[in-house]
């Protein structure tokens, strides 16, 4: 009984590991007070997204 413990506590641990990298991808939700807001895409560029009931709809990239 002793090693299915130790076995669950380190499968525990694991799980709790690779899910650190995971929660510090996320990144908060722009403030969709206004129809259109800017935000910073993925690779640091700026990007115009569209808010459609106060929420994020679409985005695209900023420009005419």
């Amino acid at each position: 009984m002793k090693p299915f413990w130790w076995t669950l506590t380190g499968l525990a641990l694991l799980v709790m590991v690779l899910a650190v990298p995971v929660m510090w991808r996320t990144r908060p939700s722009p403030d969709c007070t206004s129809n259109v807001v800017i935000v910073r895409g993925p690779h640091g560029e700026p990007a115009e997204c569209v808010c459609v009931g106060g929420a994020l709809s679409t985005c695209f990239d900023p420009g005419p």
